[in-house]
């Protein structure tokens, strides 16, 4: 039976943490996310999620909620849902309402259409993305900047949880950064996968040099070593380190997922649903890294609900990546959105998500407990920038 699109809530929150989480770029404790519900004609609802980060993608909370009251929420109102193959249309329709940029906003519409017509069809969102390749998954720890004698205690938890590949954040003071990849690599053992990320931290020479001490510790790699918009310096390190060097923020769009393979400017790939625009993109771009070789890492935004995790479950089912992250649920968020337990298991290993949409019971007392703002579009409403307005708190 056909449905239609009936209305489109619009929302920010302020999600808390228990610490604060910190990288070369920025250090937080707490997150201002963007959300959308999507409400059927027949009933069906579905939520969708965003983390929108200016030095990423560009977008901020501001200018996403501006692009989905304004143009997308009333582009996707009254579309009709006929089947899972009318889906791409109209998604298709609906973002060319918001012109070019398609980061985190693009993906709190997307994940909110997948989850409704999920729900109405009974189906996951992984019918629009493929077949299962890993049916139980194994995520790694990501730690940030912290003390030294936090980081071994962090260390040690690591090992007892049986976790075997683990990222640690870099780039504030090479000497510091050194000590603390001893102490991981003592800790943790020979056999433990280390990788390191610097968020831009480095120039070139910088990075060949850091690299170079690192080098003694067998770092596996080097994510997002220079700027973002460095493509010859990314180019040159990847030709001239034997550790893999993988892109993060240089990497939001297919178009340059395109660019990076054609400048052999990386190894890896760290694809993470809301900063590359929803999950059929990154499924795209998870596609083109398979085809060009390179290594694939789904990642996480700091800060996301189990919204977005579940969302990035899926994709990492579909696409078997070589390393895995975020799912941290409880363990990073004070108060997490859904009612299932997102956070994965011993081993860091979790199940694919098998219910329908994403898979995920979205507690909406809770999600409007922390609300920042709310819009809804049905047809009935005053503009956006009132409405907006009027329910800031």
């Amino acid at each position: 039976m056909t449905a239609t699109v009936d209305s489109v809530e619009v929302l920010s929150a302020q999600l808390p943490f228990r610490f604060s989480f910190g990288h070369a770029l920025a250090a937080r404790r707490s997150s201002t996310n963007v959300y959308v519900k999507v409400t059927l004609s027949d009933g069906s609802t579905g939520f969708g999620e965003g983390v929108p980060r200016e030095y990423v993608t560009g977008e901020s909370t501001d200018t996403a909620q501006a692009v989905l009251c304004d143009a997308y929420a009333p582009a996707l109102l009254g579309r009709a849902v006929e089947d899972a193959e009318s889906v791409a249309g109209l998604l298709d329709a609906t973002a060319a309402a918001g012109g070019a940029v398609r980061g985190a906003a693009w993906c709190a519409v997307e994940l909110a259409v997948l989850d409704a017509v999920g729900h109405k069809l009974d189906t996951t969102v992984r019918r629009w993305l493929g077949p299962v390749r890993r049916p139980v998954l194994e995520y790694d720890a990501v730690v940030p900047f912290t003390r030294r004698p936090v980081l071994g205690s962090i260390a040690v938890a690591i090992r007892l949880l049986g976790i075997r590949r683990v990222k640690l954040k870099v780039g504030r003071d090479l000497d510091e950064d050194v000590r603390s990849l001893r102490l991981m690599r003592r800790l943790l053992g020979g056999d433990a996968d280390i990788r390191v990320d610097a968020n831009c931290a480095w120039g070139v020479e910088e990075a060949l040099q850091a690299i170079e001490r690192m080098r003694p510790y067998a770092i596996s790699l080097v994510e997002q070593p220079v700027a973002a918009g460095d493509l010859e310096g990314l180019r040159r390190l990847t030709a001239e380190c034997e550790e893999d060097i993988a892109v993060d923020e240089s990497l939001r769009t297919e178009d340059e997922a395109r660019a990076l393979i054609g400048m052999r400017a990386c190894d890896a790939f760290n694809i993470r649903v809301s900063k590359c625009g929803g999950l059929l993109s990154s499924m795209r771009i998870a596609t083109l890294a398979a085809d060009a070789g390179l290594t694939c890492i789904v990642g996480a935004q700091v800060g996301e609900s189990g919204i977005l995790s579940a969302a990035s479950r899926h994709l990492a089912a579909c696409v078997a990546p070589r390393y895995l992250e975020g799912s941290a649920g409880r363990l990073l968020l004070k108060e997490d959105l859904v009612d299932e337990r997102i956070a994965p298991g011993r081993g860091g290993r979790a199940r694919v998500l098998d219910g329908p949409g994403l898979g995920v019971h979205v507690c909406e007392d809770r999600l409007r407990s922390h609300a920042l703002s709310s819009h809804i579009v049905d047809g009935h409403t005053a503009p956006a920038s009132a409405a907006l307005t009027g329910s800031q708190r």
